[in-house]
């Protein structure tokens, strides 16, 4: 079978299933497990549809566990420290039968296009290969340590209605956020393709317009001046830089 025509079986198979479990669930959870966990089946079929098998296959196919390894542990382990519950106030019915669409179509086409590219790559590990590996463990940290920082912060029993500032948080408000946009520069990367940089474009463009404007205005609702006095000292995105 074609593996565009696979991939789409699969991409709108978890669509529908991560539709089915926000029908169930009425929770945003849903939508979000369906669509991060959709990278994974995607990158198999890349790999298994290779002209070969070499390290640069393994390699990204780990890249890509290790990253959900991390999305999961959020999404069923830590998600009253995201988001999410935030979305399910605020969201209808239809719009996370929406999310669920736009995520999975989103990830599938889109954040996983570097993973084609990659796998079509037939030449010994090089130069590329190791900036990629090193930018995405630098990403990785980031993304990993701000959300263990903010998960340990939360659950202290003098933190409620102060804000987070410290560590990785010191360095831009969304640290987390700028962790994820490293692993998919790492991504792009290692495509050794300019198509390779539709993700990390997407993933940006996701966080600028979307998930950065609706988190803002949360925390200044919630924290107030103390929103106010760190959105005027610290960076937003990148450290120390924007």
């Amino acid at each position: 079978m074609n593996v565009w025509v696979l991939n789409a079986i699969l991409i709108e198979a978890m669509a529908l299933a991560g539709i089915i479990g926000v029908a169930l669930t009425r929770r945003t959870k849903a939508a979000f497990a369906a669509g991060f966990n959709t990278m994974l089946l995607v990158t198999v079929v890349y790999v298994a549809t290779a002209p070969s098998l070499g390290a640069r296959q393994v390699l990204v196919l780990v890249m890509v566990v290790v990253y959900l390894v991390h999305m999961n542990w959020l999404l069923f382990f830590q998600s009253q420290h995201t988001a999410m519950a935030k979305l399910d106030a605020h969201s209808s019915l239809f719009e996370k039968y929406a999310m669920t669409f736009l995520l999975t179509n989103g990830v599938g086409w889109g954040y996983c296009l570097p993973f084609y590219f990659a796998t079509r790559r037939n030449s010994p590990l090089n130069a590329l290969d190791g900036i990629a590996t090193f930018i995405y463990l630098i990403g990785t940290v980031i993304h990993w340590g701000s959300d263990y920082q903010k998960q340990r912060f939360k659950a202290r029993p003098d933190s409620k209605g102060k804000l987070l500032t410290v560590g990785f948080w010191r360095w831009c408000r969304h640290p987390n956020y700028f962790g994820d946009f490293l692993i998919y520069v790492s991504f792009a990367l290692i495509s050794g393709s300019l198509w390779g940089w539709v993700a990390p474009v997407l993933n940006f463009l996701q966080y600028r317009f979307d998930a950065i404007p609706k988190n803002e205005r949360w925390a200044a609702e919630h924290y107030g001046a103390q929103w106010e006095m760190y959105r005027r000292r610290v960076k937003m995105f990148i450290p120390f830089i924007y």
